[in-house]
């Protein structure tokens, strides 16, 4: 059993989207992209990003193609001249300018599988690996450590239930699945591997607002329907609301507010109160990514519509196929979608018009572009772009 409105021109416009504070700023000329959303607010929105923009989206050209090819290979992190990309069987570490392998990290293939997304934190490599259970039939995982540098595993503990969602913040580590025999979201002290606190409820997707996060569900079925506001580091419940199933989608820079979808709506959730604030419906959004004056939707539909983030009025809107399996991001004020067809569409954020980029040929996970670099993965390899 389970444990219980001025109207601004286009212009305008795109300044707004680009200029927001940097957090946490590019270190030493090097890119930065910490985790699938690129911050713990999983906004999916490069600030930084100042090279590879609308007028010279055109211009990219292929750099390098990183080898060996892998299988299961996901969408890469950056940090500190290193590009950390995980695939079936471990993870390897690259030089962020030539594509040379720096360190190649793979746990024992015989009793490992089906890891989840990587996380860069403070010098460190997260990563949570499915590993072989003592007693068949139940969940166990194995969250190791490494040393960002070199490789090297600094610490390693043990799991006892899925992961799907990996969020690291305030060194906390919380990973999230729909277990068997344990709680569905827990949380350990990233300098120990102490479990903090544990919550039989789902966290859907890696977002912390301010060292708050958001955790919804029945556990399987053992109890009642909730949607819970949880403290990262002591587990305590800032707020409960019944009979809602928000599922969190990002935080906004400041992190005192959680965009949720809740059925076909998006809406905004405050952070320390709770309070639900209605902002557009029909949507069903899938992911968005944050801006400092609009909110982009990518719907399970696979829409893609740009909101005004005050009013939740709606600017444009385009039917993308497809696009609802990877999420969009935005940098250097460049909308990149990408679809499940393995095609990437370039968009101008302001009205959603078509840029002439490279066709990124046969990518199949959401690309990451930082300091003039685009990454895109075909699922086998790593192939990056620049000017």
């Amino acid at each position: 059993m389970k444990p219980l409105v001025k109207v601004l021109t286009a212009a305008a416009v795109l300044a707004a989207t680009v200029a927001m504070p940097a957090a946490p700023a590019a270190a030493g000329g090097t890119g930065w992209w910490a985790m699938s959303g690129y911050l713990v607010s999983n906004s999916g929105f490069n600030p930084n990003e100042s090279n590879v923009t609308v007028p010279t989206v055109p211009n990219l050209k292929l750099t390098y193609t990183g080898t060996p090819a892998r299988t299961g290979q996901r969408a890469p992190v950056v940090a500190d001249g290193l590009v950390y990309t995980q695939d079936d069987t471990g993870v390897t570490a690259t030089d962020e300018g030539t594509g040379a392998q720096k360190w190649r990290f793979e746990p024992d293939l015989e009793r490992f599988g089906s890891p989840s997304q990587l996380v860069h934190t403070a010098g460190r490599i997260v990563w949570a690996v499915n590993d072989s259970p003592a007693m068949p039939g139940a969940d166990s995982t194995k969250i190791f450590v490494l040393d960002a540098a070199t490789g090297t595993v600094v610490r390693d503990f043990h799991d006892e239930g899925v992961v799907t969602q990996i969020l690291v913040d305030r060194d906390v580590v919380v990973v999230s699945g729909e277990s068997r025999y344990s709680s569905d979201t827990r949380a350990y002290r990233l300098t120990d591997g102490q479990l903090l606190w544990q919550r039989n409820q789902y966290m859907k997707q890696p977002v912390s607002a301010n060292g708050r996060v958001l955790v919804s569900g029945t556990g399987m079925g053992a109890g009642p329907l909730t949607s819970t506001i949880v403290d990262i580091g002591t587990g305590s419940i800032i707020h409960t609301t019944q009979d809602r199933d928000y599922r969190p989608l990002a935080a906004d820079e400041t992190g005192t507010k959680f965009y949720v979808a809740w059925g076909h709506s998006l809406q905004v959730l405050d952070a320390t109160t709770g309070t639900l604030t209605w902002l557009a419906s029909g949507l069903y959004p899938r992911f968005v990514v944050v801006t400092p004056t609009r909110l982009y939707v990518t719907s399970t539909e696979g829409t893609v519509s740009a909101l005004n983030r005050s009013t939740g009025a709606t600017i444009w809107s385009r039917s993308i196929p497809e696009s609802q399996h990877q999420r969009a991001i935005i940098a250097g004020g460049v909308l990149y979608v990408t679809a499940k067809s393995d095609r990437v569409y370039t968009l101008n954020p302001v009205d959603g018009a078509p840029l002439k980029a490279p066709a990124f040929t046969g990518a199949v996970g959401q690309l990451v572009v930082t300091y003039g670099r685009v990454y895109v993965t075909d699922g086998t390899k790593l192939t990056v772009y620049g000017l």
